[in-house]
Protein backbone atom coordinates (compact mmCIF):
# COMPACT_ATOMS: atom_id res chain seq x y z
CA UNK A 1 0.00 0.00 0.00
CA UNK A 2 2.73 2.45 0.84
CA UNK A 3 4.60 1.70 -2.67
CA UNK A 4 0.97 3.27 -4.29
CA UNK A 5 0.46 5.84 -2.09
CA UNK A 6 4.12 7.10 -2.82
CA UNK A 7 3.37 6.79 -6.68
CA UNK A 8 0.63 8.91 -6.63
CA UNK A 9 2.30 11.49 -4.36
CA UNK A 10 5.18 10.78 -7.71
CA UNK A 11 2.18 11.78 -9.77
CA UNK A 12 0.67 14.66 -7.84
CA UNK A 13 4.13 16.11 -7.68
CA UNK A 14 4.37 15.82 -11.23
CA UNK A 15 1.32 17.72 -11.71
CA UNK A 16 2.25 20.56 -9.84
CA UNK A 17 5.81 20.74 -11.39
CA UNK A 18 3.92 20.77 -14.89
CA UNK A 19 1.09 23.58 -13.47
CA UNK A 20 3.85 25.52 -12.34
CA UNK A 21 5.49 25.73 -15.32
CA UNK A 22 2.72 26.25 -17.13
CA UNK A 23 2.17 29.35 -14.90
CA UNK A 24 5.59 30.57 -14.90
CA UNK A 25 5.66 30.61 -18.76
CA UNK A 26 2.39 32.53 -18.49
CA UNK A 27 3.88 35.26 -16.36
CA UNK A 28 7.51 35.48 -17.75
CA UNK A 29 5.10 35.66 -21.04
CA UNK A 30 2.92 38.16 -20.30
CA UNK A 31 5.27 40.33 -18.60
CA UNK A 32 7.80 39.97 -22.04
CA UNK A 33 4.46 41.34 -23.46
CA UNK A 34 3.91 44.20 -21.20
CA UNK A 35 7.59 45.50 -21.06
CA UNK A 36 7.53 45.53 -24.74
CA UNK A 37 4.00 47.19 -24.87
CA UNK A 38 5.47 49.80 -23.01
CA UNK A 39 9.01 50.27 -24.04
CA UNK A 40 9.48 48.34 -27.24
CA UNK A 41 12.66 49.65 -27.91
CA UNK A 42 14.20 48.97 -24.86
CA UNK A 43 17.74 46.91 -25.20
CA UNK A 44 18.02 43.72 -23.65
CA UNK A 45 21.02 44.62 -21.49
CA UNK A 46 22.85 42.43 -19.45
CA UNK A 47 21.05 43.57 -16.27
CA UNK A 48 17.84 43.36 -17.84
CA UNK A 49 18.32 39.94 -19.11
CA UNK A 50 19.36 38.85 -15.48
CA UNK A 51 16.84 40.82 -13.91
CA UNK A 52 14.31 38.60 -16.22
CA UNK A 53 15.69 35.31 -16.27
CA UNK A 54 17.09 35.40 -13.05
CA UNK A 55 14.20 34.89 -10.97
CA UNK A 56 13.25 32.29 -13.89
CA UNK A 57 15.98 30.06 -12.65
CA UNK A 58 15.87 30.36 -9.22
CA UNK A 59 12.30 29.28 -9.14
CA UNK A 60 13.33 26.13 -11.18
CA UNK A 61 16.58 25.58 -8.79
CA UNK A 62 14.07 25.91 -5.73
CA UNK A 63 11.71 23.20 -7.40
CA UNK A 64 15.08 21.06 -6.89
CA UNK A 65 15.46 22.00 -4.07
CA UNK A 66 12.21 20.91 -2.89
CA UNK A 67 12.25 17.47 -4.68
CA UNK A 68 15.75 16.93 -2.64
CA UNK A 69 13.74 17.65 0.60
CA UNK A 70 10.78 15.59 -0.31
CA UNK A 71 12.12 12.35 -2.09
CA UNK A 72 15.65 12.08 -0.96
CA UNK A 73 16.87 11.79 -3.95
CA UNK A 74 19.17 13.93 -5.91
CA UNK A 75 18.18 12.26 -9.60
CA UNK A 76 14.46 14.05 -8.35
CA UNK A 77 15.74 17.53 -8.12
CA UNK A 78 17.16 17.00 -11.64
CA UNK A 79 14.12 15.89 -12.82
CA UNK A 80 11.97 18.30 -11.34
CA UNK A 81 14.36 21.14 -12.55
CA UNK A 82 14.54 20.43 -16.06
CA UNK A 83 9.80 19.36 -16.18
CA UNK A 84 9.86 22.71 -14.79
CA UNK A 85 11.57 24.33 -17.41
CA UNK A 86 10.81 22.83 -20.10
CA UNK A 87 7.34 23.38 -19.52
CA UNK A 88 8.16 27.03 -18.75
CA UNK A 89 10.15 27.73 -21.84
CA UNK A 90 7.18 25.79 -24.10
CA UNK A 91 4.52 28.34 -23.11
CA UNK A 92 6.84 31.33 -22.82
CA UNK A 93 8.29 30.54 -26.58
CA UNK A 94 4.45 30.68 -27.60
CA UNK A 95 4.44 33.94 -25.93
CA UNK A 96 7.48 34.92 -26.99
CA UNK A 97 5.97 34.13 -30.79
CA UNK A 98 2.99 36.01 -30.11
CA UNK A 99 4.71 39.03 -29.15
CA UNK A 100 6.81 38.64 -32.26
CA UNK A 101 3.29 38.79 -34.44
CA UNK A 102 1.85 42.14 -31.98
CA UNK A 103 5.11 44.28 -32.38
CA UNK A 104 6.51 43.08 -35.54
CA UNK A 105 6.75 46.42 -36.88
CA UNK A 106 8.01 48.02 -33.60
CA UNK A 107 10.22 45.40 -32.99
CA UNK A 108 12.04 45.48 -36.66
CA UNK A 109 13.36 48.35 -35.63
CA UNK A 110 15.19 47.38 -32.35
CA UNK A 111 18.91 46.98 -32.64
CA UNK A 112 18.70 43.33 -31.76
CA UNK A 113 16.72 42.61 -34.51
CA UNK A 114 19.11 44.44 -37.14
CA UNK A 115 21.08 40.69 -38.03
CA UNK A 116 17.32 39.40 -38.78
CA UNK A 117 16.82 41.88 -40.70
CA UNK A 118 19.69 41.85 -43.17
CA UNK A 119 18.78 37.66 -43.11
CA UNK A 120 15.25 38.73 -44.34
CA UNK A 121 16.44 40.83 -46.68
CA UNK A 122 19.06 38.48 -48.32
CA UNK A 123 16.21 35.52 -47.89
CA UNK A 124 13.84 37.10 -50.74
CA UNK A 125 11.23 36.20 -48.75
CA UNK A 126 7.80 38.45 -49.43
CA UNK A 127 6.96 38.92 -45.89
CA UNK A 128 8.52 39.84 -42.74
CA UNK A 129 5.90 38.27 -40.63
CA UNK A 130 6.33 35.10 -42.39
CA UNK A 131 10.00 34.57 -42.00
CA UNK A 132 9.67 35.98 -38.41
CA UNK A 133 7.69 32.69 -37.63
CA UNK A 134 9.89 30.54 -39.47
CA UNK A 135 12.91 31.74 -37.92
CA UNK A 136 11.12 31.52 -34.31
CA UNK A 137 9.30 28.06 -35.52
CA UNK A 138 12.24 26.68 -36.16
CA UNK A 139 14.63 28.24 -33.17
CA UNK A 140 11.76 27.19 -30.37
CA UNK A 141 13.08 23.35 -30.25
CA UNK A 142 16.59 24.54 -29.65
CA UNK A 143 15.52 27.50 -26.70
CA UNK A 144 13.60 24.67 -25.40
CA UNK A 145 16.26 22.34 -25.09
CA UNK A 146 18.71 24.53 -23.65
CA UNK A 147 16.25 25.89 -20.98
CA UNK A 148 15.55 21.94 -20.17
CA UNK A 149 19.05 21.72 -19.66
CA UNK A 150 19.29 25.29 -17.39
CA UNK A 151 16.56 23.72 -15.67
CA UNK A 152 18.50 20.42 -14.80
CA UNK A 153 21.35 22.27 -13.46
CA UNK A 154 19.30 24.82 -11.47
CA UNK A 155 17.24 21.46 -9.86
CA UNK A 156 20.86 19.92 -9.54
CA UNK A 157 22.21 22.83 -7.81
CA UNK A 158 18.74 23.57 -5.68
CA UNK A 159 18.87 19.53 -4.61
CA UNK A 160 22.57 19.69 -3.77
CA UNK A 161 21.61 22.86 -1.25
CA UNK A 162 18.17 20.87 -0.30
CA UNK A 163 20.38 17.92 0.67
CA UNK A 164 22.56 19.92 3.00
CA UNK A 165 21.52 20.13 6.75
CA UNK A 166 18.90 17.19 5.86
CA UNK A 167 19.89 14.85 8.96
CA UNK A 168 18.49 11.37 8.96
CA UNK A 169 16.49 10.01 12.15
CA UNK A 170 17.17 6.89 12.46
CA UNK A 171 16.69 4.72 15.37
CA UNK A 172 17.92 5.79 18.87
CA UNK A 173 20.06 3.08 19.86
CA UNK A 174 18.98 1.01 23.11
CA UNK A 175 21.37 0.57 25.91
Amino acid sequence: MSDNSSSLKGVNWMRRIIVLGLLLGAGFGLWNLIVTWLAPLAEDSPIALLMFYGPMFAIWGLVGFRASRQTRRLLDAVKGGATVAFVTFVVFDITVIVRVNLFLDTLSRRSDWQNLMVRFQASGSESLRAYANYIYVTGSPFKILVASIIGAVAGLVGGFFGSLGRREMGRIPQH
